[in-house]
């Protein structure tokens, strides 16, 4: 077994015993299902904006760690599709000579320290909250195209990651939620290889995450 998929394998049995737990020692311990859509970014290949979109999902489960309820520690496991696309303004579809996509796949695990920070009462309690904790991710695949297919040769993406995610979410009751969020890779996720491409610089995961979430 190679050593991703090692990785792979301790991800979920985290992830499944912290499921199990639920239901075997406290009724104060939520899991819950998210799913939704990235913006994302390569920072360092010179094509800035959040152009490339990809799809979101994944499981988590949290722990209350106060009396009050407002602080919780929270695990997840999610699959979540990176990587970077050029835009043409309207304006110069006619002249387009150049095409590049990057299509990236993780499994990633963040674990999170959830503070609500505000409450409305208004037909039953909603519940704004702050997210904030570091994520390890899995690649699961790199591809990389322009407009003539396939690109050969360039510099593999790292095998892991380590990022930083803050976000904000709303939960219109019990059951049902939205949150935002903002990741960014701590560690580069591809270093130059000036012997195959001297256009790769030091590149790092920039994301941009919206999803509606289901607690348990």
């Amino acid at each position: 077994m190679t050593n991703s998929r090692v990785v792979l394998f301790l991800l979920f049995a985290i992830t499944l015993g912290a499921f199990a737990q639920r239901s075997t020692t406290s009724s104060n311990f939520k899991g819950g299902v998210r799913a939704g859509f990235t913006a994302t970014q390569i920072s360092g290949d010179d094509l800035v904006g959040f152009h490339k979109l990809g799809a979101y999902a994944g499981l988590y489960a949290n722990y209350p760690l106060n009396d009050k309820g407002n602080l919780k520690l929270q695990a997840e496991i999610n699959f979540t599709m990176k990587g970077s696309h050029t835009y043409i303004p309207p304006k110069q579809t006619a002249n387009i000579t150049q095409k590049y996509v990057l299509n990236l796949g993780y499994v990633e695990v963040p674990v999170l320290l959830r503070w609500r920070f505000a409450r409305l009462t208004i037909r039953g309690n909603s519940d704004f909250e702050f997210e904030l904790g570091p994520m390890f991710g899995v690649n699961l695949y790199q591809r990389e195209r322009d407009l003539y297919g396939q690109i050969q040769g360039r510099p593999p993406f790292s095998r892991f990651e380590l990022s930083a995610l803050a976000g904000i979410s709303y939960m219109f009751n019990e059951h049902h939620g939205v949150s935002f969020r903002f990741s960014n890779s701590i560690l580069r996720v591809r270093k130059p290889n000036w012997a195959v491409n001297r256009g790769v610089k030091l590149q790092y995961n920039t994301v941009l995450m919206f999803s509606y979430f289901y607690q348990f």
